[in-house]
C-alpha cells in the first residue's frame, strides 16, 4: 500500500460477507489485458522463479469490509500463485486471513515462515526492535516449494506514522533449492504517511541499511543466489529508486507486464480505498543482490467478482488486492 494513515480506519459493517462469483471480470480497453501464472515465459533452469504480492489484508478490527477471509480462498483458487519456486506475501495482518491463505496455500508451497512480527515462534532468530506490546504484526511471510532451512525475522528500528504500531521489518529465509542454498528476504517497506513528521524516505534508506547489515554479517558466499522482495514503497521512476539499487548492492531489474504495480486508475480495490485520483506507481520488486538476475514481470490479475455490503449500499470488486503482484524469473 502506498499511503496508510490512521484515518482511514472507518468502522464499517460488512452485512452480506462477501462471496465469489463465477463472472470474469472485463479488462478496460486502454490497459493491458489481464494474466494468469499459467501465461508466464519460462525462465532459465538455473533461475528461481521468485512472487511478491501485497495481499492488502489489513486487520479486520479496524477494516472489516475488505473481503480479507473471501480474498484467502480466492488467491488459492485462481491459481495467482501457482508456479513458483518461492512466494513473498505484504499485508498479511489480519490474523484469520492470514492464516487461512497460508493454510490454502500450503499444499503448493508445504515451507513457509510464520507471519513476521506476530510472535516469536517458529523463528530461528527474531532480531531488530521486536515488542510483544505492538498492536500489529508485520505481515509479511515467505513461502517455498523447498524445504527452508533457517527463518530470521527482524523488526525494523525505527518507522514513522502508522508503520510505527506494526512490526514490520524482514523476514530472511536459507532455502535449500536443487541447485544449492537460496537466500530470500521478504520485506514490506516505510509507507507513505501524512502523519509522519520526517521524511518517510529517510526511514526507507534507514531500513535498507538494515538489511545491507545483516547480509553482510552472515556472509553469504558468492555463488549462492540472494534476492530481496516486496513492497519496497519505493516508486520505480524517482530517484530514491536508483538509490535503493546502490544502497542494496543490487541490480536494477528489467521490469515489463502492467506499467504500475499499484493502479488505482484500474484497480477496484485501489479506486475505492484511496480514489481514482492518486497517481499510479510501481512500488513491489524482486531485486537481485547475488546470483542470476531475474526480469520483474507486473501481472494485471483479476478475480472472479466478489461482492460486499457496506452502509446499506452493494459493491462489487473484480481484483484480489489493491496491488498487482510482481513475478520474477
Amino acid at each position: 500500500m502506498r499511503l496508510f494513515t490512521l484515518a482511514a480506519a472507518v468502522a464499517l459493517t460488512i452485512s452480506a460477507a462477501p462471496v465469489a462469483t463465477a463472472t470474469p471480470a472485463t479488462a478496460a480497453p486502454t490497459t493491458a489485458a489481464p494474466t494468469t501464472a499459467a501465461s508466464a515465459t519460462a525462465a532459465p533452469a538455473a533461475a528461481p522463479k521468485i512472487a511478491t504480492y501485497n495481499v492488502f489484508m489489513l486487520s479486520r478490527n479496524l477494516y472489516p469490509n475488505w473481503g480479507q477471509l473471501a480474498r484467502a480462498d480466492l488467491i488459492d483458487s485462481t491459481g495467482v500463485l501457482n508456479g513458483q519456486d518461492v512466494v513473498v506475501l505484504q499485508e498479511a495482518f489480519d490474523n484469520a486471513a492470514s492464516d487461512r491463505l497460508l493454510a490454502n496455500l500450503r499444499d503448493t508451497y508445504p515451507h513457509q515462515t510464520p507471519v513476521l512480527g506476530r510472535g516469536t515462534a517458529g523463528w530461528d532468530v527474531t532480531s531488530g526492535a521486536y515488542r510483544d506490546s505492538t498492536p500489529e504484526d508485520g505481515g509479511a511471510a515467505v513461502l517455498s516449494r523447498w524445504p527452508i532451512t533457517t527463518r530470521v525475522q527482524h523488526v525494523y528500528r525505527d518507522a514513522c506514522g502508522a508503520d510505527w504500531f506494526s512490526n514490520k521489518g524482514f523476514a530472511y529465509v536459507r532455502i535449500e533449492a536443487p541447485a544449492g542454498p537460496l537466500h530470500v528476504i521478504g520485506t514490506h517497506m516505510q509507507a507513505e504517511d501524512s502523519s509522519c513528521t520526517t521524511s518517510p524516505a529517510s526511514y526507507r534508506a534507514q531500513q535498507r541499511a538494515e538489511i545491507k547489515a545483516f547480509l553482510a554479517a552472515r556472509d553469504i558466499p558468492a555463488t549462492e543466489p540472494v534476492y530481496v522482495a516486496g513492497d519496497l514503497n519505493v516508486v520505480r521512476t524517482s530517484t530514491e529508486f536508483t538509490s535503493m539499487v546502490a544502497e542494496l548492492g543490487a541490480r536494477t531489474p528489467a521490469i515489463t507486464g502492467h506499467p504500475f504495480s499499484w493502479d488505482c486508475a484500474d484497480n477496484s480495490i485501489c479506486r475505492d480505498q484511496y480514489g481514482p485520483e492518486y497517481a499510479s506507481e510501481h512500488l513491489d520488486y524482486v531485486l537481485t543482490i547475488q546470483g542470476p538476475a531475474l526480469v520483474n514481470e507486473t501481472r494485471r490479475v483479476k478475480s472472479p467478482e466478489w461482492t460486499i455490503w457496506s452502509w446499506g449500499r452493494k459493491h462489487t470488486y473484480t481484483d484480489l488486492s489493491d496491488h498487482y503482484p510482481v513475478f520474477a524469473g
